[in-house]
């Protein structure tokens, strides 16, 4: 399934974030999304799951026109959202926080079922399925956070700063499992700020500054940029 967003303009208030921007991420591909510091990634990001509502532009989605949209019903049509923070109940155990991930899922057999898969691809969330979610590591966090994303079986994944303030072991980990997903046949469209990690990860990336493409093309062609590793890679 395919995401294309064009010309996308939103923003809070008064304040347009975005103005014009334009991604696309092709089935099963890993599409990178990075930038300074209020670029614009968040809110695209949010904008698309319809936590923002679009003043201008076009999301589409398996055909499927996203804007004005809910967020629970763009989950129903496949597609899942990572917050920066990861929107865990701390006081939940870890078996209660991935079955709210299946709310949307309409029978407790699919319930059951999706909860199965997640056990078999994260041994360690079933050995901690008891344990309460505030108790695991920041970098175990943030692997239940991505798992509780899959309950509903997704075809795409957004994943805002899936990295942020986690130790450098743990990065890896998150790393280790988004390719495993994207091997899976799940497509991801990830906000980045650690550049390295996303430039090995993905296939396509976007460069988003002011709110408008900066750069549209492959992690090598990026590499090879000079403005462009000056600007958002910081070489000298």
């Amino acid at each position: 399934m395919s995401l294309a967003i064009e010309a996308l303009h939103a923003g809070y208030g008064d304040l347009e974030i975005l103005q014009g921007a334009s991604i696309r991420v092709a089935p099963g591909q890993i599409v990178g999304l990075i930038g300074p510091n209020g670029a614009g990634k968040s809110t695209l990001l949010k904008t698309v799951f319809g936590y923002l509502r679009a003043r201008a532009g076009r999301v589409e989605f398996d055909g499927h026109d996203l804007v004005g949209r809910r967020p629970d019903q763009i989950l129903a049509l496949g597609m899942s959202y990572l917050a920066q923070t990861g929107g865990l109940f701390p006081e939940m155990t870890v078996h209660e926080n991935l079955g709210l991930g299946g709310f949307t899922l309409e029978s407790a057999r699919r319930r059951r079922e999706a909860l199965e898969e997640l056990y078999t691809r994260f041994p360690l969330l079933y050995e901690r399925r008891r344990q309460m979610a505030g108790s695991l590591s920041g970098g175990e966090q943030r692997i239940l956070a991505v798992a509780r994303a899959l309950m509903v079986r997704p075809h795409l994944m957004l994943l805002d700063e899936p990295t942020a303030a986690l130790a450098p072991r743990f990065i890896d980990r998150v790393y280790d499992t988004i390719l495993a997903l994207n091997r899976s046949g799940i497509a991801l469209l990830i906000a980045e700020q650690n550049v390295e990690m996303i430039l090995a990860a993905a296939h396509h990336v976007f460069v988003l500054d002011l709110g408008q493409n900066a750069f549209d093309g492959a992690p090598a062609d990026l590499r090879e940029s000079a403005q462009i590793r000056r600007l958002y890679l910081g070489d000298a």
